[in-house]
């Protein structure tokens, strides 16, 4: 993450150095459910600045039903400081920290990114106007995400992608109005033959209910796809339970919904 330059603080044009904000997460790959770290590191520049307050917000862009995209705020993070000034040419550090709520998305898996928008968001206010920095956050997916989607590749299904929706999944317990689902493809069969699957986590802090469905990826109201099969995976499984036998029992019960 690098400094912004913050500018309209009554500046008349004549400094030659506007204040700067840099917002850095110091937890090395952030999980869903754990917790999260950083520091606000903010620059005077030629004039100081003085701060009333931090909102540090994080937010993911989800998709509605009709496909619009949609800022969805998922938690916010404690700043230990408020009501200070940076000095004109010096340099404070302010701390935050949080936790990520269990059904936060995520960003990665494997290494790999998966397209999901997800952001950390700085608002401070100078008693002026609010001013906000955006930098995008990285959350690794946990463990049992990946044991699972691992034995979905054991039968050929392998990842693609992952869509974070806006919408309830009905007669479950979810606490957020959303869900974010894993297209997994299996490129010997064909797409209207369970060729591609949506994989959708449902976590909590003991494990998560898995529900997985045919992949209809233009329909967006979970009530107008397809039905799912589901199955719940624990996260003290990960490394002692082979996932497979679920797997199979669930795409067993698809092909006799789809046939």
């Amino acid at each position: 993450m690098v400094f912004r330059r913050l500018f309209g603080f009554g500046d008349d044009g004549n400094a030659p150095e506007p204040p700067e904000i840099d917002t850095q997460i110091t937890t090395l790959a952030p999980l869903p459910g754990h917790p999260i770290e950083g520091e606000i590191v903010l620059k005077g520049g030629s004039r100081g600045i003085a701060i009333e307050y931090f909102y540090l917000t994080v937010v993911a862009k989800v998709r509605d039903n009709g496909g619009t995209p949609k800022d969805l705020e998922m938690t916010r993070l404690d700043v230990r400081r408020g009501h200070f000034g940076v000095a004109p040419g010096t340099e404070e550090r302010v701390p935050f920290s949080g936790r990520l709520p269990w059904e936060c998305p995520v960003t990665e898996l494997g290494g790999q990114t998966l397209g999901v928008d997800l952001s950390l968001t700085t608002q401070l206010d100078t008693g002026n106007s609010p001013v906000r920095d955006l930098d995008f956050l990285h959350v690794t997916a946990p463990p049992l995400y990946e044991a699972v989607l691992d034995a979905f590749a054991e039968e050929g299904y392998r990842g693609a992608d992952s869509q974070v929706i806006f919408d309830y999944i009905p007669g479950v317990e979810q606490h957020r109005p959303h869900y974010q689902t894993f297209f997994v493809t299996h490129p010997a069969r064909g797409l209207d033959r369970l060729g591609e699957l949506e994989v959708v986590f449902l976590q909590n802090a003991v494990g998560a209910m898995v529900h997985v469905r045919r992949a209809a990826r233009s329909q967006l109201d979970w009530k107008d796809k397809p039905l799912t099969r589901s199955f719940p995976a624990a996260h003290h499984e990960v490394g002692q339970v082979d996932f497979g036998e679920r797997v199979r029992r669930v795409l067993a019960g698809l092909a006799a919904v789809d046939g």
